[in-house]
């Protein structure tokens, strides 16, 4: 399914360019809105399943904790949202602990929410530097979901590492 979902993204970021002088997205953003929410969605759920003693295991020494995983997530909305120009004020208090980083996870996803919402009459094809390449705003969309995605796979692994079924799977 992962792989449909990529292969339409790819394909809608090379077909809906053409079609964007006229600055009508909403099908584009509806099908990036969508897969975003569903991701992060599942992030969520599987984030709450996993135990709050489990929240600093790491496969092995110098790769991310499952707390880390959720704040980088988190780095990454909000800063890959900045680089469209759409800044965010929120501080978070503690993202050391479960209730934190799940805290500010969703507040990130809300904002590449509203980032999105914001898009409608946007020239998608204009262009953002983004990690030192200069890529359109359809490139930087297909980060935050691809990201997304990525880090919903290692969550998954580390859930199952631990004996945790992801709560949509049926165990």
């Amino acid at each position: 399914m992962l792989r449909h979902i990529t292969f339409f993204l790819l394909a809608a970021a090379l077909v809906l360019p053409a079609t964007a002088q006229e600055h009508d997205n909403s099908a584009y953003l509806e099908a990036v809105s969508m897969d975003f929410s569903q991701a992060s969605e599942k992030l969520n759920s599987l984030a709450e399943a996993i135990p709050d003693d489990h929240m600093d295991w790491s496969p092995a020494e110098g790769v991310r904790s499952v707390v880390s995983v959720l704040n980088h997530v988190s780095d990454a909305n909000f800063g890959i949202a900045a680089m469209l120009g759409h800044e965010s004020d929120y501080e978070a208090s503690d993202t050391e602990t479960k209730e934190g980083a799940i805290a500010r996870l969703a507040a990130s996803q809300a904002h590449v929410s509203e980032l999105l919402d914001s898009l409608a009459d946007a020239d998608l094809t204009s262009a953002a530097e983004v990690f030192g390449m200069t890529m359109s705003h359809y490139g930087v969309l297909g980060i935050i979901t691809g990201h997304t995605h990525e880090h919903l796979g290692q969550l998954i692994a580390y859930a199952r590492s631990n004996g945790i079924a992801p709560p949509w799977s049926g165990g």
